[in-house]
């Protein structure tokens, strides 16, 4: 039976529900596979990479509850897609001056420089580019429409027409990299973590002193950049709000437990300086930086739809409890 088929009546176990997203050892227990709480019965299911999931769900809502790019949601929001609605709850968060990639001996070291040169992003309408084209217009003073786009991948959501007829598709998102190796482009937009897909020290950060940056950045700004959400299907939502609040409940509770067993780690000496780390960290961002709530987060969505808009992506300025559930 497909998942967006099932029934999800209480059984002897609970309600059923099918979870979605990527791994995130704040979600502890749930990442076992199965797990029972507050009357309902939770099935995770890892999906990996998130961009697979968000072309799932946006096709086919099979998941009760899903991970969800920012970007994508606020868009298909606007245009009138119901299938989800968002918690106020956010499972990445990435500061983004680490995620723009030059040639090893590119003489471009700053944002400013980017003006006038060709960029290579996944998707146009990526939350990590949304926030970078952000930065870059409001710390460097380099407009979207400064930069050549050309993209990696066929967009999730369609783009308004003024946008997309000034991106250039050049095909799978490997080949981005391949095109700023051959000199077709300047610089390539890379969300994830792990090391850019080319050999070791062909390219190298814009930024040399990206960790400094960031930090800057979110003195100034009091935000860490949200990149995905997690929503629930509209029908849990026909009866009430009793089936999310037990969700928002169990994620709380997974996450507080991890916050806890961080604190006994780092005090266990288990690595060398890591206990310096985790200090140092929470000196800058606090003890939680995935707070819920849609206060707790005000700032940095607000942030975001204002960067969203401003690109074009967004015709509007919506209120958070158009996007967000109050739980």
């Amino acid at each position: 039976m497909d998942l967006a088929q099932k029934q999800v009546t209480a059984g002897p176990r609970g309600v059923p529900l099918d979870v979605a997203s990527n791994y995130y050892p704040f979600f502890g227990a749930l990442m076992n596979g199965r797990h029972q709480a507050y009357g309902l019965d939770i099935r995770w299911h890892y999906v990996d990479p998130p961009n697979k999931l968000f072309r799932q769900v946006l096709k086919s809502p099979r998941y009760d509850v899903t991970e969800l790019s920012l970007s994508s949601y606020t868009m298909m929001r606007e245009q009138g897609w119901r299938a989800y609605k968002a918690f106020p709850i956010f499972t990445s968060r990435r500061f983004r001056h680490s995620a723009v990639f030059v040639r090893k001996g590119s003489r471009l070291v700053s944002g400013e420089q980017l003006k006038g040169k060709r960029v290579g992003v996944p998707d146009f309408h990526m939350t990590a580019a949304v926030w970078i084209r952000g930065m870059l217009q409001e710390e460097y003073g380099v407009r979207p429409e400064d930069i050549r786009w050309f993209t990696g991948r066929v967009e999730r959501v369609n783009l308004p027409a003024a946008i997309a007829e000034k991106t250039v598709y050049v095909g799978k998102e490997a080949r981005l990299f391949d095109w700023l190796l051959e000199k077709k482009l300047d610089a390539v937009i890379y969300a994830h973590l792990t090391k850019p897909p080319v050999a070791e020290g062909a390219v190298r950060c814009l930024f040399p002193d990206a960790v400094e940056r960031e930090k800057a950045y979110f003195r100034k700004h009091g935000v860490i950049p949200i990149m995905h959400l997690m929503a629930i299907r509209e029908q849990h939502l026909e009866k009430g709000l009793g089936i999310a609040r037990k969700v928002e409940r169990v994620l709380r509770k997974e996450k507080e437990s991890f916050f806890k067993r961080l604190d006994m780690v780092s005090s266990a000496g288990v690595l060398p300086w890591f206990s310096e780390y985790v200090e140092s960290t929470a000196g800058v961002l606090g003890r939680d930086p995935w707070p819920h709530g849609i206060e707790a987060n005000r700032k940095g969505l607000e942030k975001f739809l204002d960067y969203s808009m401003a690109q074009g992506l967004i015709s509007r300025r919506p209120d958070l409890r158009e996007l967000f559930l109050d739980v």
